[in-house]
């Protein structure tokens, strides 16, 4: 029996040709869609040059004061929660600790001694966030420690060679930030002297202050050519 007399009078030959000639019709159908799709979102993966612009601000999520003994340290923690509605809908893309502080107790020696000169102490800082940290050492008062999660190096430049899908990609901050920020603050006191012959003041630590704050991205990507 030939081929063709397969197809005439056994079934399971012809539900075998009705299956080829469905999916030889069906799958060209379905890419050339597909393809069709692709190029219909062809407008976020146009490459080209762009312009990027972008402003940065900042959400309060804790702050305080400890008094940390010279050779101590602490860890202070503050939750992306306490901004509420604050965040709704931002691009978290960082955060950042402030820290600033003064002499906790540094006792000067008495008459006769003259000429005492107080000794700053050094400030130690360790910012962290899920797998992302960040240390500073030495920390001048009034100075921030930051973890950025994004790439601040595209803000305020021209870029060629690069889709505005890419651009976004590397400015979003991926959903990170929710949770815990923890910061470590550190104390080496440094005492002071006086004159030749004076003791050394007695400086126990520091009162350090700090302030945690998110950081958010707005940013505008605009096709220069």
């Amino acid at each position: 029996m030939t081929f063709m007399d397969n197809i005439k009078n056994d079934q399971r030959t012809q539900i075998l040709v009705a299956g080829m000639v469905f999916f030889a019709i069906a799958f060209p159908v379905y890419f050339s869609f597909a393809a069709s799709e692709v190029d219909s979102y062809s407008p976020s993966g146009k490459m080209g040059t762009y312009e990027i612009t972008g402003e940065l601000s900042y959400h309060w999520i804790g702050e305080g004061t400890e008094n940390v003994n010279d050779g101590d340290e602490v860890m202070v923690i503050a939750n992306s929660d306490a901004a509420g509605d604050e965040i709704k809908g931002k691009n978290i893309v960082g955060v950042r600790a402030t820290v600033t502080y003064s002499e906790t107790n540094e006792e000067t020696p008495g008459l006769p001694c003259t000429g005492y000169q107080p000794a700053e102490d050094t400030v130690n800082t360790r910012l962290m966030h899920d797998v992302f940290e960040q240390s500073r050492s030495a920390i001048v008062s009034g100075e921030s420690v930051a973890i950025e999660w994004y790439d601040s190096s595209l803000l305020g430049i021209t870029v060629e060679n690069m889709t505005d899908s890419m651009i976004e990609l590397l400015l979003s901050g991926m959903g990170i930030g929710d949770g815990e920020h923890s910061l470590n603050i550190g104390v080496i006191a440094n005492s002071g002297s006086g004159n030749p012959g004076c003791g050394a003041g007695n400086d126990p630590g520091e009162s350090v202050s700090w302030m945690i704050e998110l950081i958010s991205l707005d940013y505008t990507i605009t096709l220069v050519e």
